[in-house]
C-alpha cells in the first residue's frame, strides 16, 4: 500500500509543439527497427541505447512515442531533457486519493489485497 500510495497521475501540458520520434507502427521501419526495440524484457539496455541513439542524432527531437508495453494499445512517451522548458506539471493527484486511480484498477482487472 506505501508504493502504490507513493505513486502520483499528472497531467502535463507543453507550451509548443514537441517533435517526437515514433518508435511504433511505421517509425519503426523508417528507423530500421522492430517492436523488439521497445517491448525487449528486462533490463532496459536496447530501448535506452534506441533513445540514446535518437537523441544524439537528432538534436532537435524532444523526445520518443512508443507502444506501452503491458498495453501496447496506449502510446507513452520518454522526453528528452532538452525540452524541460516546454513542459508544465498541469495536475497532480495522488493515487488513493482519485477516482482515475481505482478506474484503471478496473479496466486492467485487478485489486488490492491487505
Amino acid at each position: 500500500m506505501d508504493l502504490i500510495a507513493a505513486k502520483a497521475y499528472a497531467i502535463l501540458s507543453a507550451n509548443r509543439d514537441l517533435r517526437l520520434v515514433e518508435l511504433h507502427g511505421p517509425g519503426l521501419a523508417v528507423l530500421g527497427a522492430t517492436a523488439e526495440v521497445t517491448s525487449s524484457g528486462l533490463p532496459y539496455d536496447l530501448p535506452q541505447a534506441w533513445s540514446r541513439a535518437v537523441h544524439d542524432a537528432w538534436p532537435d527531437a524532444d523526445g520518443i512515442s512508443y507502444r506501452a508495453r503491458h498495453d501496447n494499445d496506449q502510446i507513452c512517451f520518454a522526453l528528452f531533457d532538452r525540452t524541460e522548458s516546454a513542459i508544465q506539471n498541469a495536475v497532480q493527484e495522488n493515487s488513493l486519493d482519485a477516482d482515475w486511480f481505482y478506474e484503471l484498477m478496473d479496466l486492467y482487472g485487478v485489486g488490492l489485497t491487505s
